[in-house]
């Protein structure tokens, strides 16, 4: 863990295993679509598309 990792959201902590966590929580759909692009760990990048989906299928279910 690094000082700055005091300072900063989970979803941009220096460990992937505490960055995945956040993102499994995250409902900001465009932060998701971000750390989909941008995060440097795949395992990041998976919980990502699967919060995204998870919500985007939430919306579906609410709006039928």
């Amino acid at each position: 863990m690094k000082f700055q990792d005091f300072f900063v959201p989970r979803w941009q902590h220096s460990t992937p295993d505490v960055r995945q966590k956040a993102t499994m929580r995250l409902n900001d759909q465009t932060l998701l679509r971000h750390i989909i692009e941008k995060d440097d760990d795949e395992l990041v990048r998976l919980a990502a598309q699967e919060r995204l989906a998870a919500l985007t299928h939430e919306k579906v279910m609410v709006d039928a």
